[in-house]
């Protein structure tokens, strides 16, 4: 079965989009055969719509044998909200910054909005949404929060400026300073003066994510402040590994710079793939993130189910 898509990115993070609507139409097809005389001519069991997507998501994000991405968007519409669904490349459901950006232009250029100004329900929240023309979108998000069962993170206290994890790793006993907090989605920020190498960043970022005292799983932003008010961030997603850019991972890095120097304002954040502009009258403010998102190209994927 195929189903129409679309690629996009915003500052180097790419998604596969496509359509609720197209998804329903694999789900008619995968449905097991009608009863004729009282016998099924099919004994094929039918999907549920987040089968079919965690499915989806896990195939289509391959970069070898799908098309390739960072996670699959579902983009819909209801009454006169649009709707957004992120899926990460192990078919983990999530809330995501520039997939929003990512959503906002492709609805726009499919005629779903009709003014600069709408909403986007994504993850049960409303995010105001505006298009600022020459493919930059600005996004309202909610407030950066450190409490641990909301983060969630198991720790009697929250984690700001204390140890967001230690342990044993290639042998060697390390622990790490830092903060773990959620803007929307789960982040561990760690604020270095230097990057790790490769081989390091992957192997600690990974050990991170997947730490029992992150329940569900932890991305991991190292930041480096290159000056004031600006930061350089690398980026490991939880689900998806090193990515270019990171929309929620960005505002997390912004939120706990403001937090640390008792202040609101403009971050920039220069993540691998473009840049980020987050701002907060403080800390615990709503988050502003303003970016730009491109649509890549259109494609047709064949999706074999069960394979």
């Amino acid at each position: 079965m195929t189903i129409d898509f679309v690629k996009t990115q915003s500052v180097g993070n790419d998604f596969v989009l496509v359509h609720d609507a197209d998804i329903q139409k694999l789900l008619d097809l995968n449905s097991p055969a009608p009863l004729t005389g009282g016998v099924a001519v099919a004994t094929k069991p039918a999907l549920t719509v987040d089968q079919l997507l965690v499915q989806l998501a896990i195939k289509a994000s391959e970069r070898n044998f799908g098309i390739g991405s960072d996670g699959l968007l579902v983009l819909g519409k209801q009454g006169g909200d649009i709707t957004l669904r992120m899926f990460n490349p192990d078919g983990t459901e999530d809330f995501c910054g520039n997939g929003l950006r990512c959503a906002a232009i492709c609805a726009a250029n499919e005629g779903l909005v009709t003014t600069p100004s709408f909403v986007i329900v994504h993850r049960g929240e409303r995010i105001e949404t505006e298009l600022l023309g020459d493919n930059r979108v600005r996004t309202k998000l909610g407030k950066a929060d450190y409490t641990p069962a909301k983060v969630p993170v198991i720790s009697p206290r929250e984690l700001f400026k204390e140890t967001v994890w230690s342990g044993m790793i290639d042998g060697m006993p390390l622990s790490f300073f830092g903060s773990a907090l959620t803007t929307g989605s789960t982040h561990v920020v760690i604020p270095t003066v230097s990057f790790p190498d490769d081989d390091s960043f992957a192997s600690i970022s990974s050990t991170i994510e997947k730490d029992e005292h992150y329940p569900q799983h932890t991305s991991v932003i190292w930041a480096k402040e290159v000056e004031p008010m600006h930061l350089k961030i690398r980026i490991w997603e939880r689900g998806a590994g090193e990515t270019l850019g990171c929309g929620t991972g960005s505002s997390a890095a912004a939120a706990d710079l403001l937090r640390r120097r008792s202040k609101g304002g403009t971050v920039q954040v220069d993540n691998p793939g473009g840049t980020i502009a987050v701002t907060m009258e403080s800390w615990d403010a709503p988050i502003t993130a303003e970016g730009e998102a491109t649509i890549v190209y259109r494609g047709t994927y064949q999706l074999n189910l069960g394979s």
